[in-house]
Parts: structure tokens; C-alpha cells; sequence
């Protein structure tokens, strides 16, 4: 006689929490970028206390007011500054409360895709390219000055502008006489004196 089993199907759902959507370069530089009071941008690189920026943006100041993306203010001291290469690290005396833009280690080649969002206040994500690497009469004992295709408007010097990782490359500086950034290895230079 043949024994008869019932079975029964147990269907067990198992509930996760869905995966957070990889963030855009868009996402993590928009998030990055802070307004100064001086009326540039900057944004936070390398340590969550750290911010980088053009030095004429706070030229003459020991502090500057900072506005972070989600709207909170605080006051950064200008804590190192490199006049060659118009590039400043503001200092908090609280960690940010986002996370900070790691600073390449490699020099860029002519031709890489770059990204830039601008100036906090409007929106101006831009893709651009570098087009060079040489020297610009605003910054002339500059050497490595990145000259891309970026349209920038006042208010964004100061700005990261990052590579296909969102990592930063170079600040925005504008200048009378061309449109360029400065390099991520004065900047990387210019941290390090604040981390030691």
C-alpha cells in the first residue's frame, strides 16, 4: 500500500531593505559644494573638516561664513593659503555634515571628461573637458593650469571641478585673461600642510 504524504509548500518572503541607488557625480558634488559668504563657492575635500577654495575668495579674511547644501551655516578659518596657484583650505572647527570630495593623485591628460556644478545658488551642472594643461597670465607662476570647457559665471571660483569618480581635479579660478582651473597637486600640496 503506498503511503501518501501531503506536502505543503511553505513560501517564505524574505523582506530587504532595497539597495540605496548608487549616488550620480552629480549627487555626491552638489552635496560637497558650499557657498561662502564671501559670495564664492568651495567645497569640502579630503576631510570633513577641511574646505577648499580660490584664495582671492577670501583674501584679506581670517574666517568666512560657509552654507553647506542642506542649508546649515558655519564659520571656517582661512587656515593655509598658496598665492601662486590662488588656492586656500578653510579649516571648521566641527566636522561638515556631508561627506568630503577625496583630491586626485594623478596628473589629468588633455582630453579626460570633467564635471562641474558651479556656484549653490543655480544650477549649472555642466559636463566639460580639459583641454589643456599650461600657463595663464592671471596665475603666471603657475605652471600646470587646466584650461577646460567649462562656462563659468561669477560666483563660481572656488567651485571642484571633478572627474568621472568625483574626485576633485581642480578650482575653478576664471581670470581676465583665461578661463581656467587650478590643479589638484598645489591643492593636495596646500592640505597636507593643514594635516600635519
Amino acid at each position: 500500500m503506498r503511503r501518501l504524504v501531503p506536502a505543503l509548500l511553505v513560501l517564505v518572503a524574505v523582506t530587504r531593505p532595497a539597495a540605496a541607488a548608487p549616488r550620480t557625480v552629480r549627487q555626491i558634488v552638489e552635496e560637497a559644494t558650499v557657498r561662502l559668504a564671501s559670495g564664492c563657492s568651495g567645497a569640502v575635500a579630503e576631510r570633513a573638516d577641511l574646505i577648499v577654495t580660490a584664495l582671492h575668495c577670501v583674501t584679506g579674511r581670517e574666517s568666512v561664513g560657509v552654507r553647506f547644501a542642506g542649508g546649515e551655516e558655519r564659520t571656517a578659518r582661512v587656515a593655509a593659503t598658496d598665492a601662486a596657484a590662488d588656492q586656500a583650505v578653510l579649516l571648521l572647527a566641527e566636522p561638515a555634515p556631508t561627506a568630503p570630495l577625496r583630491i586626485v593623485r594623478r596628473r589629468q591628460i588633455p582630453g579626460t571628461v570633467l564635471y562641474y556644478f558651479g556656484h549653490p545658488d543655480r544650477v549649472a551642472f555642466q559636463t566639460a573637458r580639459l583641454d589643456r594643461i599650461g600657463q595663464c597670465p592671471s596665475l603666471p607662476l603657475l605652471q600646470d593650469a587646466l584650461f577646460t570647457s567649462i562656462h563659468g559665471k561669477p560666483g563660481d571660483s572656488g567651485a571642484p571641478l571633478v572627474n568621472g569618480e568625483g574626485a576633485i581635479v581642480g578650482l575653478v579660478h576664471g581670470g581676465a585673461a583665461c578661463h581656467i582651473a587650478t590643479p589638484a597637486s598645489t591643492l593636495l600640496a596646500l592640505v597636507a600642510r593643514v594635516s600635519h
